[in-house]
């Protein structure tokens, strides 16, 4: 047997999930196994400005179409 034909190649195994994915498919999945992100604490406690209606009145003004 001549060892220049030889060919190995490596596969996942019968049964798993990327087995039945192409190269081009594995890589356009890459991206989405990045971290997450940033993480946000649980006790994150940011106070707001002012009253629900002064909240309001400032986002009515702000919003408001110049005429």
């Amino acid at each position: 047997m001549d060892s220049s034909k030889k060919t190995t190649t490596t596969q996942a195994p019968e049964g798993t999930p990327a087995s039945s994915l192409s190269a081009s498919t594995i890589a356009a999945l890459q991206a989405h196994q990045a971290n997450p992100g940033p993480v946000i604490k649980d006790d994150f406690d940011v106070q707001e400005e002012g009253t629900k209606q002064e909240r309001l009145a400032k986002a009515k003004e702000l919003n408001k179409e110049d005429e």
